[in-house]
């Protein structure tokens, strides 16, 4: 990771700044679970996109200006694989979007480009902790395989919550296992060329936005909630 001074949209990337954006994150989900499991659901899941957005912009904000092209890039081409997959079931099978990720073009939410990017972001961040290159040597394909594993990971916890809250639908009501085969092989291929070229740089709200995402659709999996 490249530490900068002051990020993206004018975010210093200082530990009090992190801190402080951080604990405001953590409010904001903690107050969605609590939205979702004790009042009403249907509203606070209606707010998916606006919070992602949101999120997305603090989460970027400590990233550095440069790379404002190659999150964009990333966003495009995941968005890209998904409309693919909505039209085609190529290569995730047949599934259809729901409304609360915003509005869609050719069937596809253009927000699901940018979970995708800032989960890829949150796991090389994590991989990067776990894997760094040592005496020169080149770790790129460790970690690449490091991050594609936690991008499964996340989307196990993830699918039952996104189901049941119509995020997004599968036919015949069964998550094909090419799913998250092709979902490791994308984070995969994308991991990989972004670290092979030393021209991705991620961040610690990425990693810390990981865990606090990966905490909350837990929570929704295990807290009992009407919708």
């Amino acid at each position: 990771m490249t530490p900068v001074e002051r990020g993206a949209f004018g975010i210093k990337g200082t530990p009090g700044s992190l801190t402080l954006w951080m604990a405001l994150l953590v409010i904001v989900h903690a107050v969605g679970i609590a939205g979702v499991t004790l009042f009403d659901a249907h509203f606070i899941l209606d707010l998916t996109a606006i919070n992602l957005l949101l999120t997305a912009l603090v989460v970027l904000g400590f990233g550095h200006p440069d790379d404002a092209w190659r999150w964009a890039l990333t966003a495009y081409i995941t968005y890209a694989v998904e409309v693919i997959g909505v039209q085609t079931g190529f290569p995730f099978g047949a599934y259809q979007y729901g409304s609360r990720l915003g509005p869609t073009l050719y069937d596809t939410p253009p927000m699901i480009g940018v979970l995708w990017l800032l989960t890829l972001m949150g796991t090389l961040y994590w991989a990067e902790q776990w894997a760094p290159d040592r005496e020169g040597r080149d770790r790129s394909l460790l970690r690449a395989g490091i991050a594609a594993t936690l991008m499964v990971a996340f989307d196990i916890v993830l699918e039952p919550v996104a189901i049941r809250t119509e995020f997004w639908t599968w036919s015949g009501n069964t998550i094909p296992l090419r799913n998250y085969v092709s979902w490791w092989i994308i984070a995969f291929g994308l991991a990989w060329a972004w670290r092979k070229a030393h021209t991705f740089r991620t961040n610690r709200a990425a990693g810390l936005l990981l865990i606090l995402q990966t905490a909350f659709f837990i929570g929704l999996s295990l807290l009992p909630w009407k919708f």
